[in-house]
């Protein structure tokens, strides 16, 4: 039974709230228990300082938990947002990439908690192998674009490569219908495979107006052709920015920027914020909340 020294402060519910690795998780009280994919079974708790796992080996308690990010690294890059949030890890799933894909293929314009959580675990109790996946009917479990698109959607997924270079990774991601930059990037980062990927959500935006950071939105067009290293718009493109300024704490960057939006300035919660000291906007409001979608 692994068992993992978290640094301090460390939260698991914290962790596991904004990853797309929760759909692969049942939550009983305290407890997380794998609910589809390797090591199905298994529990994963917090004990103090601890985070432990019961039926899993520690690479998966370690990936699950999120401790696999380093938190120096993420203090180093990430600065005063690392010290709002000490207790945010970066949950991933390298071992069931293809349920990850379900889980953040399914989360476009949709309720993360009231939808996307509720097909996941429809979806898993059937079937969690991809070759089981592509036999399913997915109109079953509604009438959803979401649910009508993830059966030809999944059997791209099934044709591209799912190793190597994760620019690679990322264009042949992108060739996948109704698969754009935001969901290339929240597959890499989520499956385990690029920690430098930033999936660009709303959220993302308005954290970088606040915070000075600039940048638009990534252009599908450009991104299929080209990794951010050499594309001719990476001066100007958030999610080139996000991987330069950040490096491989970009995406535990996007994360947080998520948490912050609607934990803090969905809530217009200037006078209790972590930040104000750094954002521009600090007191003048941040509009009302827009949803749940976790992108």
């Amino acid at each position: 039974m692994p068992r993992l020294r978290a640094w301090p402060g460390y939260d698991l519910h914290l962790t596991m709230a904004p990853s797309f690795v929760r759909a692969l998780f049942e939550r009983r009280g305290d407890a997380y228990v794998k609910a589809a994919g390797r090591s199905r079974g298994a529990v994963v708790y917090q004990d103090g300082e601890y985070v432990v796992g019961e039926g899993c080996g520690e690479e998966e308690l370690l990936r699950w938990s999120g401790l696999w990010l380093g938190r120096e690294l993420v203090e180093e890059r990430a600065g005063p947002l690392a010290a709002a949030y000490p207790g945010l890890g970066l949950a991933v799933d390298p071992f069931d990439r293809h349920l990850v894909f379900v889980a953040v293929f399914l989360s476009r314009a949709t309720s993360w908690e009231a939808n996307v959580l509720r097909w996941c675990r429809a979806i898993f109790s059937r079937s969690e192998t991809l070759d089981e996946l592509l036999s399913l009917d997915f109109s079953e479990l509604g009438g959803s674009f979401q649910l009508r698109q993830l059966g030809p959607a999944l059997r791209a997924y099934a044709e591209a490569p799912r190793a190597g270079d994760p620019w690679e990774l990322r264009r042949a991601l992108l060739a996948i219908p109704h698969v754009g930059p935001k969901l290339a990037d929240a597959y890499l980062l989520f499956a385990g495979i690029d920690a430098s990927a930033a999936p660009i959500d709303r959220h993302a935006h308005r954290m970088a107006r606040r915070l000075g950071l600039g940048g638009g939105q990534p252009r599908k067009e450009l991104c299929a052709r080209y990794g951010c290293p050499e594309c001719p718009r990476a001066g100007v493109c958030l999610r080139a920015r996000m991987s330069e300024l950040y490096g491989p704490a970009a995406g535990w960057v996007q994360t947080a920027f998520y948490v912050h939006d609607r934990a803090l300035c969905a809530r217009r919660a200037c006078a209790e914020c972590p930040l104000r000291g750094i954002c521009l906007e600090a007191g003048a409001g941040a509009g009302p909340a827009q949803g749940e979608e976790r992108n």
